[in-house]
């Protein structure tokens, strides 16, 4: 995958240097959006020990910019994941208090933002595409049950953590448009992810790939 990524930046570089050139121009003709929703299913590399994350949703909004080449858009996306999890809890205080449970509820926000290129296969009412690109997430797990689930000399348990999170994504998909303005977009997407170390996770990073799949509606403005 790291392959994919280093084609994908090679290939953005060149169509810089291009449009510095004048030999490309990007599209005038506006930029197409869509909002969508779907499901994600994770693939849990790290913590290996007692750690789960159950199958979530997905909701995204993104837009395009063709670049007037090639088939080639540009893509901006920003994306939330939501899932709940259970976790053995460790976290050590700076004063040196350990707080400890197993099997510990946790909910999960995610919100991601992703840089990309989209090459549509085909042009007209109906194109399959390929994309690939960047991500930068901000990763927040909130624990429940922390009276009866977490011991520790004290009351400064942490309920919350939150963290960086980065990674990269390839997807594909199928668009169909149904007027000159609205249309429809079947995709897949593939993420490969690491976190920051958390606190009360004995001071481990997450290290997850997900499967996302999710309809979006699509407008051209």
């Amino acid at each position: 995958m790291k392959k994919i990524i280093a084609t994908i930046m090679l290939l953005t570089l060149s169509l810089s240097a291009k449009a510095q050139t004048s030999s490309l121009k990007v599209n005038p003709s506006g930029i197409a959006g869509s909002a969508g929703a779907g499901i994600v299913l994770f693939d849990i590399a790290s913590p290996t020990n007692n750690f789960r994350i159950d199958q979530g949703i997905y909701g995204a909004i993104s837009g395009e910019k063709g670049l007037g080449a090639l088939n080639l858009w540009l893509t901006l996306s920003l994306s939330y994941l939501q899932t709940q999890g259970l976790a053995t809890y460790d976290y050590t205080t700076l004063a040196a208090a350990n707080y400890t449970g197993t099997d510990v509820p946790f909910t999960t926000q995610l919100f991601q933002g992703g840089l990309g290129i989209k090459f549509k296969l085909l042009n007209g009412w109906f194109r399959p595409y390929i994309e690939g690109g960047g991500l930068a997430g901000y990763f927040q797990m909130t624990y429940s049950d922390m009276a009866t689930k977490v011991s520790g000399p004290g009351s400064d348990a942490k309920a919350k953590d939150a963290l960086l999170d980065f990674g990269y994504y390839y997807e594909g998909g199928l668009e169909i448009t149904f007027s000159g303005t609205f249309g429809l977009r079947v995709a897949a997407r593939f993420t490969d992810n690491k976190s920051k170390p958390f606190e009360t996770l004995a001071n481990q990073v997450i290290d997850y790939k997900t499967e996302i799949y999710y309809l979006s509606l699509l407008k051209q403005f």
